[in-house]
């Protein structure tokens, strides 16, 4: 008996070519079906049968197989997260839904066509890869509405998603063609290049046309080779008109008859002069600037391969993209060569030895995050002094840093990336020569932001607003004007320190139109305004004409009531802040308000002040009358004695009689008693030990103003 793994290669492929088969754990399955079909029971009786026989048979099964036909297609659309990020102000799916939709109305009913999507149902999950819709006869409306219900969510698996589709356009028995819309790299550990080089080879006239939807040069490589390997075009799409073109161009290719390919330059050429000019090394994974001279010509392109293979096979990039070329080295460390193929006739003018070095570093994080969001970046590298993890622009200089971690804190890094959506880059630098050693793309999508309150509130007042935003820490909700710059603020609170409902704002106190902002913390970003009417107000105050000096005045009020609003009384020419008794209106039952008058007779006014600017909303007039006081007390007394005071006054709140010495100044005391509520003969003052000139003063209760004195000498 012949032992499966002595099966010679040639017969495996032609298992495979039978029945699909190619990985290795199937082979016995694949001989099983085909036991079972001849009706063959022992297995031991036919292996030398199947050694002879098999290629002949394989080479029976593709010759019956045929591309006749139009071609079956298999639209890819890459739903991973990066495709919420925007272009001038939509979404990149929006975007891609829209293209397709105008797509698919022009589509040929002959071409039967199916719609996969990947990384549109699970974060993370590079098996996230669905056939949403086999191929079949043109359903537009159908397809549409499957294209306009993927939403973006995970991980780029281009690469496998393509052999599947592959496989179900049944590639290996017909002619088939698909057409991939990827907005990135691969980020499933699968080579793109590697891919489209065996469905070229499996395949029966199969073609792979790709879209790379906002995708960096320098990322260009793998989507280019995908399709340059299975004789596709790649198409750069920059905007939404480039993709609706894109997309016409890749259906246009689908009724135009695959080109031969090019025959090899005859020996009697002589070949143009080319010369590539690079670094002797490249970090794996990273990018390098490649120089070029040659004949530019169409299909011209300089690529990665290995020593002593006739073509590149893996990165490369058309000459017409650019001198220097910004190319991406391959991930695989080992020595490469830097090849200028010319594209007609085909053949390489210059070699260039590379080698590829392992990275120095490496960086973990997630794909895609809201803006302005803090991610762990998980890294590996030399930690050397100052070294440390930023976030830039993908075009910023290597000594431009964003947010950033130094090393030394440890892995993972916490970033924060910008708040404002776009593509950025996670970047490991050196803080010697700020050499950087790895990067990785990460995309700052758009947050959805909305801000709820009133469309009018009167001036001064608080109102309740209700939000949805990212809430990262530091950003505010404030109100403003209209045209106040970005970072401006009146009243404000923060989002992440105000817990969902509790959200207010004082609205100012100047009537007009205004706006409520959500504004984020790093860059003063306006991520949603709402305008609000801010309304006047008013106010009115009764008091009557006149009260004695001192006494407490009863005061109705009305007005808007708002925080901090008060009512005082003060001189008529007193400034619009000033106070002196006062009480609030907000904090105080309208039956309940009263203020104290001046102890000083004379002119005031009542004034009603708002709490944010001091703004008077009411005025009334009050005048203060004048006050009896007096004082009897003996002329002298000895030192150390006490003496009987006898008094008239207002006995206001507070108010007292002391004794100082008759040069003591206001506000000064040394034995006292309190006026009110005292009978007379507890008015009794406790006199110095120190002989001399001495004043008793009857003195208002603020200590402000001393309402009447009386001369007394004390003797040893």
């Amino acid at each position: 008996m012949l032992p499966p793994k002595t099966v010679s290669r040639r017969a495996q492929l032609a298992l495979e070519t039978l029945f699909g088969h190619r990985q290795d754990d199937e082979k016995e399955t694949a001989m099983e079906r085909l036991l079972r079909l001849f009706g063959v029971r022992r297995f031991s009786l036919v292996w030398a049968a199947l050694a002879v026989t098999l290629p002949s048979l394989a080479a029976a099964a593709v010759a019956q197989a045929p591309a006749t036909g139009e071609a079956r297609v298999m639209i890819v659309l890459d739903a991973s997260g990066s495709m919420w990020a925007q272009i001038a102000g939509k979404t990149k799916i929006e975007v891609a839904r829209e293209a397709l939709a105008e797509l698919l109305r022009g589509w040929d009913p002959k071409i039967e066509v199916g719609l996969m999507a990947y990384g549109h149902r699970r974060k993370g999950d590079c098996a996230d890869i669905e056939v949403v819709s086999p191929a079949a006869p043109l359903d537009a409306a159908r397809l549409t509405k499957l294209v306009n219900g993927i939403k973006p969510n995970g991980m780029t698996p281009l690469s496998a998603a393509v052999r599947q589709a592959a496989q179900s356009l049944k590639f290996n028995q017909q002619r088939a063609t698909v057409i991939l819309i990827s907005d990135g790299i691969e980020t499933c550990n699968a080579d793109p290049c590697e891919v489209g080089a065996e469905l070229e080879k499996l395949g029966i006239e199969f073609t792979t046309h790709v879209i790379g939807f906002d995708v960096q040069r320098q990322d260009e490589g793998g989507l280019r080779c995908l399709a340059n390997a299975t004789g596709g075009r790649y198409f750069r799409a920059t905007d939404a008109a480039a993709l609706r073109e894109s997309l016409r161009a890749a259906k246009t290719e689908l009724s135009a008859k695959p080109a031969p390919k090019p025959e090899p330059a005859a020996a009697t050429t002589p070949p143009p002069k080319a010369s590539l000019m690079a670094p002797a090394s490249v970090t794996a994974g990273l990018s390098v600037s490649v120089g070029w001279t040659g004949p530019n010509g169409k299909d011209d392109y300089v690529g990665f391969a290995k020593p002593g293979d006739p073509s590149p096979g893996g990165n490369r990039i058309e000459t017409s993209a650019g001198n220097p070329l910004p190319m991406r080295a391959p991930e695989r460390p080992g020595l490469y060569e830097l090849v200028y193929m010319q594209g007609g006739p085909v053949r390489p003018l210059a070699r260039r030895p590379i080698q590829v070095t392992p990275a120095k570093a490496t960086l973990e994080a997630v794909e895609t995050v809201t803006l302005g969001r803090t991610v762990d970046v998980k890294w590996t590298g030399p930690n050397g002094p100052k070294d440390y993890i930023t976030v830039v622009k993908p075009d910023a200089k290597n000594d431009e840093y964003g947010s950033y971690s130094d090393t030394s804190r440890g892995s993972p890094a916490k970033i924060r990336v910008p708040d404002k959506a776009g593509t950025y880059e996670l970047r490991y630098i050196t803080g010697g020569e700020f050499a950087v050693l790895a990067r990785r793309t990460v995309i700052a999508l758009p947050a959805e932001t909305s801000i709820d309150a009133p469309a009018s509130a009167p001036a001064g007042s608080r109102v309740k607003v209700g939000w949805n935003g990212p809430n990262n820490q530091g950003d505010f909700i404030t109100v403003v004007k209209p045209d106040a710059p970005s970072g401006a603020y009146l009243s404000y609170f923060d989002t992440a320190q105000t817990a969902p409902g509790a959200g207010l704002l004082h609205m100012p106190e100047e009537a007009g139109t205004y706006e409520v902002r959500y504004v984020t913390a790093q860059s003063a970003q306006i991520l949603a305004r709402r305008p609000i009417v801010v309304q006047p107000v008013s106010a009115s105050l009764l008091v009557p004409a006149s009260a004695p000096a001192g006494s407490m005045v009863p005061i109705r009020w009305t007005g808007p009531n708002n925080e901090n609003d008060f009512i005082t009384i003060v001189s008529p020419d007193a400034p619009p802040g000033a106070y002196k008794n006062y009480f609030y209106t907000d904090r105080t039952a309208p039956a309940a308000g009263s203020v104290a008058l001046p102890i000083v007779a004379g002119s005031y006014e009542a004034r009603y002040v708002t709490g944010q600017k001091n703004v008077v909303l009411a005025r009334a007039a009050i005048k203060a009358l004048p006050v009896t006081v007096t004082l009897q007390a003996p002329e002298t007394a000895r030192v150390g004695s006490s003496v009987t005071v006898i008094w008239t006054g207002p006995n206001y709140e507070g108010d007292y009689i002391t004794i100082v010495e008759a040069s003591a100044v206001q506000g000064a005391y040394l034995s006292y008693f309190n006026t009110k509520g005292l009978q007379p003969a507890n008015a009794v003052l406790k006199l110095p030990a120190k002989p001399g000139a001495y004043e008793i003063r009857y003195v208002a209760g603020d200590g402000a103003e001393i309402l009447a004195r009386r001369k007394i000498q004390l003797t040893p």
